[in-house]
């Protein structure tokens, strides 16, 4: 789908993206807006864009979709969350796809039932695509943690446990049932239980905030409908790697982090460690490291982020003790050495089971009938005895 502002996500594959007026500094590896150099770590693609190579930079926090010779502006939507390509950069009052700004808006949240449906689509395909790792150590620190946090956090998900993925890249995804998708790849970047309980607490505010599962559903959705109703699993695989590569955009980006960070400072961490984090991950994009390219592209620049939390904490911590890490206790659980020498193969459990179509419904209703049953047959039962005990008295 086509038009005057820009791409939207609809119509999103490489026959339909190549435009006639680009901005020629992305193409050439420049950002259009501040004409500073893109990173050189390894560009990422991503299934809603047919493929083309995006980067981000690291002055001004401007991302690009290049394929061939042309480039987009990547924009996600203020409206429906949704990212979509403009041939040109948009005022913020324009940050709007296609259907919002025609007034086709949908609905704010997904039906509860259709968003477990939907993660459970996206469940079944990272299985077979994603390879998932547990550890006797780790696994039981990292959920403490992510409990721990999550407690902190209004409108968490009610069960929140964490899932290793084999993988040297910097990966989490949350879905909405609260499980953590953690890369080792990312546990091994880490530091501290500080700086653990900051990554976990962002994306537990995602989860949270409901924006997992509208961005599930609609992506899902709305791949399977650009592939004609292929349902393969590889749709919802898409989704995911989507949602893990684009990202909820910089306004739900900046919310998560300032919630994690309340999270933290509740939990008397030291605050300092978020910004440790994130410095250590600028030099890594400036060094060009294929491991973190992921999350670049996904989150605001790292210095945007450092400075936004530079100037929540000024002038407010200072009375307090706020100097916990737990640096060795973390290191002993989920450092490089300890996590790599107890990893063993393990699933995507997925979650409770739905009762789907009209014979489990049928099904569902017999059960409780046939309760009914016994219940009233029971209490007849022991009105009887009741009687005639009576009476023989």
């Amino acid at each position: 789908m086509r038009g005057r502002r820009g791409v939207g996500l609809v119509a999103m594959d490489a026959s339909t993206v190549a435009p006639p007026g680009r901005p020629e500094a992305a193409a050439a590896g420049t950002c259009p807006r501040c004409g500073e150099g893109f990173p050189a770590t390894p560009p990422v693609t991503t299934p809603s864009f047919g493929g083309r190579a995006l980067r981000r930079c690291l002055r001004c926090g401007t991302r690009v979709a290049i394929g061939g010779s042309a480039g987009r502006v990547v924009f996600t939507c203020e409206s429906c969350g949704l990212p979509f390509l403009a041939e040109t950069l948009l005022p913020h009052a324009e940050h709007r796809c296609e259907e919002c700004a025609s007034g086709s808006f949908p609905p704010e949240l997904p039906d509860v039932d259709i968003s477990a449906a939907a993660e459970n689509e996206v469940r079944a395909a990272l299985a077979s695509r994603w390879r998932f790792v547990t550890s006797p150590v780790a696994q039981p620190y990292v959920d403490r943690i992510a409990r721990l946090v999550a407690a902190r956090i209004e409108s968490a998900p009610r069960s929140v446990r964490v899932v290793l993925v084999a993988a040297d890249e910097h990966r989490t995804l949350a879905l909405p049932s609260g499980a953590l998708l953690v890369s080792t790849g990312l546990l091994e970047f880490l530091e501290d239980e500080a700086e653990l309980a900051f990554v976990l607490g962002h994306e537990i505010a995602h989860a949270g905030s409901g924006e997992v599962a509208v961005r599930l559903v609609r992506l899902g959705f709305r791949a399977t409908a650009r592939e004609r109703g292929a349902s393969d699993g590889l749709t919802w695989t898409d989704a995911a790697v989507d949602l893990v590569r684009l990202g909820y955009g910089r306004k739900r980006e900046r919310d998560a982090d300032a919630r994690a960070l309340e999270a933290v400072i509740a939990l008397e961490y030291d605050p300092q460690s978020a910004i440790r984090y994130l410095e250590r991950l600028h030099a890594a994009s400036e060094r060009s490291e294929p491991s973190v390219a992921e999350t670049i592209v996904a989150h605001a620049a790292p210095r945007d982020r450092t400075r936004r939390i530079e100037r929540t904490l000024y002038g407010r911590v200072g009375g307090g003790d706020h100097s916990r890490v737990n640096r060795e206790v973390f290191r002993r659980a989920v450092g490089r050495g300890a996590l790599r020498s107890n990893l063993l193969p393990t699933e995507l459990d997925a979650p409770h089971a739905l009762p789907w179509g009209v014979a489990a419904v049928i099904d569902a209703e017999a059960k409780t009938l046939k309760t009914g049953v016994l219940v009233a047959f029971a209490a007849a039962a022991a009105g009887l005895v009741a009687l005639v005990t009576w009476l023989l008295l």
